[in-house]
């Protein structure tokens, strides 16, 4: 790239069903771990992680029926997912993924700054779930988000905007 070629910009369009196989690995990559400490053949690890993910995407979509359903792309290129619902009472992050070779860029930063300032501007929390052992649960709170629940594998956690008067 030469030097005065600008960076694609990060950029989300809605979840098509060319999606699937991206999708799919995407999802793969937050289960690694498991796999490390499962003892199974390749048929049988692609099978439960299919199945486990088809049975999250109809919960997702059973659940909140009215969330955005995105994919993160640099340029023309899928790196993650962004799962949205914009409730009276929160901005809610259902799912917020980025590929391994995209972590650790300030992508997901970035990412998590616009919803906040999205979510101070209508005077509402962020909420989420995240797993127990996800590295992202760092980034969460470098950014002021605090749990608020324990759900078993998940931890709910919450961001809220100082609604108070401000200073000009």
């Amino acid at each position: 790239m030469q030097a005065n070629t600008p960076l694609p910009q990060v950029s989300f369009r809605p979840v098509k069903d060319t999606d699937h196989d991206f999708l799919l690995g995407l999802y793969a990559s937050t289960r690694a771990w498991e796999r490390k400490a499962a003892n199974w053949t390749d048929a049988d690890w692609q099978d439960f992680i299919s199945r486990q993910f088809k049975a999250q995407d109809m919960s997702y979509k059973m659940s909140f029926p009215g969330a955005s359903f995105t994919v993160i792309q640099m340029g023309d290129t899928a790196i993650g997912r962004l799962y949205v619902e914009r409730q009276d009472d929160c901005l809610r992050i259902i799912e917020f993924t980025l590929a391994p070779a995209w972590q650790r860029r300030g992508i997901g930063t970035d990412i998590l700054r616009a919803l906040m300032n999205e979510a101070h501007g209508g005077k509402v929390p962020v909420r989420l779930s995240v797993q127990k052992n996800s590295p992202a649960i760092t980034l969460y709170q470098r950014h002021g988000f605090v749990p608020v629940g324990d759900m078993n594998s998940h931890i709910a956690m919450e961001w809220t905007p100082a609604t108070g008067p401000r200073e000009i």
